[in-house]
Protein backbone atom coordinates (compact mmCIF):
# COMPACT_ATOMS: atom_id res chain seq x y z
CA UNK A 1 0.00 0.00 0.00
CA UNK A 2 1.33 3.67 -0.92
CA UNK A 3 0.78 6.07 1.95
CA UNK A 4 1.86 9.92 0.98
CA UNK A 5 2.77 12.05 4.40
CA UNK A 6 4.10 15.41 5.03
CA UNK A 7 7.58 15.70 3.76
CA UNK A 8 10.10 16.00 6.50
CA UNK A 9 13.79 16.50 6.50
CA UNK A 10 14.83 13.12 7.89
CA UNK A 11 12.92 12.10 4.93
CA UNK A 12 15.10 13.96 2.42
CA UNK A 13 18.43 12.33 4.05
CA UNK A 14 16.88 9.21 3.81
CA UNK A 15 16.00 9.66 0.09
CA UNK A 16 18.98 10.97 -1.20
CA UNK A 17 21.05 8.05 -1.16
CA UNK A 18 18.43 6.19 -3.12
CA UNK A 19 17.61 8.41 -5.32
CA UNK A 20 17.14 7.11 -9.00
CA UNK A 21 20.77 7.83 -11.20
CA UNK A 22 18.98 9.98 -13.45
CA UNK A 23 17.81 11.79 -10.33
CA UNK A 24 21.10 11.79 -9.18
CA UNK A 25 23.05 13.31 -12.26
CA UNK A 26 20.25 15.93 -12.80
CA UNK A 27 20.68 17.07 -8.95
CA UNK A 28 24.70 16.78 -9.58
CA UNK A 29 24.53 18.72 -12.95
CA UNK A 30 22.78 22.12 -11.00
CA UNK A 31 25.66 21.68 -8.73
CA UNK A 32 24.00 21.03 -5.64
CA UNK A 33 24.92 17.57 -3.54
CA UNK A 34 21.16 15.21 -3.54
CA UNK A 35 20.64 15.69 0.58
CA UNK A 36 21.19 19.75 0.26
CA UNK A 37 19.24 19.86 -3.00
CA UNK A 38 16.26 17.90 -1.62
CA UNK A 39 16.15 20.09 1.51
CA UNK A 40 16.81 23.55 -0.65
CA UNK A 41 13.53 22.22 -2.66
CA UNK A 42 11.74 21.26 1.14
CA UNK A 43 12.27 24.42 2.43
CA UNK A 44 11.25 26.83 -0.27
CA UNK A 45 7.94 24.59 -0.53
CA UNK A 46 4.43 25.90 0.37
CA UNK A 47 3.35 22.15 -0.22
CA UNK A 48 5.78 18.87 0.08
CA UNK A 49 4.97 15.10 0.17
CA UNK A 50 6.71 11.94 0.99
CA UNK A 51 5.20 8.65 -1.08
CA UNK A 52 6.16 5.29 0.70
CA UNK A 53 5.49 1.79 -0.25
CA UNK A 54 4.94 0.11 3.34
CA UNK A 55 8.51 1.47 4.48
CA UNK A 56 10.43 1.97 2.05
CA UNK A 57 10.59 5.01 0.26
CA UNK A 58 9.38 5.99 -3.56
CA UNK A 59 9.73 9.91 -3.79
CA UNK A 60 9.62 13.42 -2.59
CA UNK A 61 7.40 15.68 -4.43
CA UNK A 62 6.33 19.56 -3.75
CA UNK A 63 6.09 23.17 -5.42
CA UNK A 64 7.22 26.44 -4.21
CA UNK A 65 6.02 30.01 -5.20
CA UNK A 66 8.60 30.86 -7.78
CA UNK A 67 8.65 35.07 -5.82
CA UNK A 68 6.51 36.12 -2.81
CA UNK A 69 4.85 38.10 -6.07
CA UNK A 70 3.09 36.31 -8.98
CA UNK A 71 1.39 33.08 -9.88
CA UNK A 72 3.98 30.69 -10.62
CA UNK A 73 4.70 27.49 -8.72
CA UNK A 74 7.97 25.79 -8.83
CA UNK A 75 7.50 21.67 -9.01
CA UNK A 76 9.96 19.51 -8.13
CA UNK A 77 9.95 15.40 -7.58
CA UNK A 78 12.87 13.09 -7.12
CA UNK A 79 12.23 9.80 -6.68
CA UNK A 80 13.77 5.90 -6.04
CA UNK A 81 14.16 3.03 -8.29
CA UNK A 82 10.61 2.38 -6.77
CA UNK A 83 9.25 4.56 -8.74
CA UNK A 84 9.35 2.59 -11.86
CA UNK A 85 7.88 -0.54 -9.51
CA UNK A 86 5.07 1.68 -8.63
CA UNK A 87 4.41 2.70 -12.40
CA UNK A 88 1.11 2.90 -12.97
CA UNK A 89 0.15 4.71 -9.24
CA UNK A 90 3.04 7.16 -9.87
CA UNK A 91 1.26 8.34 -13.16
CA UNK A 92 -2.50 8.70 -11.83
CA UNK A 93 -0.74 10.31 -8.66
CA UNK A 94 1.56 12.68 -10.44
CA UNK A 95 -1.82 14.13 -12.68
CA UNK A 96 -3.66 14.76 -10.03
CA UNK A 97 -0.62 16.43 -7.72
CA UNK A 98 -0.43 18.82 -11.11
CA UNK A 99 -3.82 19.39 -11.45
CA UNK A 100 -4.11 20.62 -7.67
CA UNK A 101 -1.37 22.94 -8.13
CA UNK A 102 -2.58 24.31 -11.57
CA UNK A 103 -5.79 25.37 -8.53
CA UNK A 104 -3.14 26.97 -6.47
CA UNK A 105 -0.75 28.72 -9.26
CA UNK A 106 -1.81 29.53 -12.92
CA UNK A 107 1.81 28.59 -14.14
CA UNK A 108 3.95 25.35 -13.20
CA UNK A 109 7.56 26.23 -14.41
CA UNK A 110 10.33 24.42 -14.07
CA UNK A 111 13.94 22.84 -15.46
CA UNK A 112 14.99 19.57 -16.72
CA UNK A 113 18.16 17.96 -17.67
CA UNK A 114 18.01 17.04 -21.85
CA UNK A 115 19.49 13.90 -20.84
CA UNK A 116 16.71 12.84 -19.26
CA UNK A 117 14.62 11.55 -21.55
CA UNK A 118 12.06 9.71 -19.11
CA UNK A 119 11.35 12.71 -17.46
CA UNK A 120 11.04 14.56 -20.61
CA UNK A 121 8.16 11.59 -21.61
CA UNK A 122 6.83 11.71 -18.18
CA UNK A 123 6.05 15.90 -18.36
CA UNK A 124 5.16 15.92 -21.70
CA UNK A 125 2.64 13.09 -20.84
CA UNK A 126 1.55 15.39 -17.86
CA UNK A 127 1.07 18.23 -20.52
CA UNK A 128 3.75 20.32 -20.17
CA UNK A 129 5.83 22.03 -22.86
CA UNK A 130 9.23 22.74 -23.58
CA UNK A 131 11.65 25.61 -24.53
CA UNK A 132 14.68 25.57 -26.41
CA UNK A 133 17.61 24.13 -24.55
CA UNK A 134 20.36 26.30 -22.67
CA UNK A 135 23.01 25.80 -20.41
CA UNK A 136 23.03 25.77 -16.60
CA UNK A 137 25.20 24.12 -13.92
CA UNK A 138 27.16 21.63 -15.85
CA UNK A 139 24.94 20.70 -18.21
CA UNK A 140 22.13 21.42 -20.36
CA UNK A 141 18.47 21.96 -19.62
CA UNK A 142 15.43 22.71 -20.75
CA UNK A 143 12.40 24.96 -19.37
CA UNK A 144 9.13 22.79 -18.78
CA UNK A 145 6.14 24.77 -18.15
CA UNK A 146 2.05 24.06 -17.83
CA UNK A 147 -0.06 26.47 -17.79
CA UNK A 148 -3.94 26.73 -16.45
CA UNK A 149 -6.53 26.58 -18.63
Amino acid sequence: MITMLPATEDDARELAPLLRAEDRAEVLALGCDPVDGLLQSLSGSCEAWTYRDDERMICMAGVAPLSLIGRTGVPWLLGSDLVQVHRRAFMLETRRMVARWLDMFAVLRNTVDCRYEAALRWLRWLGFTFGEPFPMGRGLFRCAEKRAT
